[in-house]
């Protein structure tokens, strides 16, 4: 199955396949993730903000512009666009508890935006179930499983150290966190750089290189 910005660019928006490269991913987006808890400490949902790639987003605004009825009614289709392609694919998102793996409810809240010419993501994705997580150890990953899309989160301009808005934790849950680099077998870098652009290779290809959000309540 294509990824979401190429069956948006190519399906959808009915434009040109991007330019070719050797090898995958063939774009990216910069994640931030923020910690929604209740009064009690459980965890309601992750909500989360992607910002697409420059170039993604100028072919996308380029066409979006076009749109005979204005920009605001024409981010708004693209929103729709977005949640249908995201949602049978759970929105990219698997999280767990202590090495459970959570449920997730659709997505009902989101928004499209353009911000400074990057066409940016919102969306609250709710968990099924409340989770406490006193005690617990919540870890998450968000990543295209063909890997056609790149996702980290958001950084320094080197992509070092992350930004304080990256990964957004409550303080009053008392709770250590961090983003821990992934760090791919070579045999994996191999097979992605052999990928050309219409290629796609093992169909979780993209979670050998995704980032890892650890929340430590413990």
């Amino acid at each position: 199955m294509k990824s979401m910005l190429n069956m948006l660019i190519v399906m959808t928006l009915s434009l040109a396949a991007p330019v070719a490269v050797d090898a995958h991913p063939h774009s990216w987006i910069d994640l931030s993730v923020r910690l929604e808890v209740d009064d009690k400490g459980r965890l309601l949902a992750l909500e989360q903000a992607w910002r697409l790639d420059p170039f993604y987003s100028l072919v996308l605004l380029e066409d979006l512009a076009a749109e005979p009825d204005g920009m605001n009614v024409a981010l708004d289709r693209l929103r729709g666009d977005m949640l249908r392609t995201l949602a049978p694919q759970g929105f990219f998102t698997e999280a767990e508890v202590d090495g459970q793996a959570l449920s997730f409810k659709g997505v009902a809240e989101a928004t499209v935006m353009n911000s400074n010419d990057r066409i940016v993501l919102h969306f609250r994705l709710p968990l099924r179930k409340p989770i406490t997580l006193a005690g617990h150890l919540l870890s998450y990953r968000v990543y295209d499983p063909t890997y056609y899309i790149e996702v980290v989160h958001e950084a320094e301009d080197d992509g070092s150290t992350p930004l304080p808005n990256a990964l957004v934790v409550p303080d009053r849950l008392n709770c250590e966190h961090e983003i821990v680099k992934a760090t791919p077998d070579p045999e994996k870098v191999a097979e992605a750089s052999r990928l050309d652009i219409d290629e796609t290779g093992d169909p979780r290809l993209g979670r050998f290189f995704a980032e890892t959000g650890r929340v430590d309540c413990r």
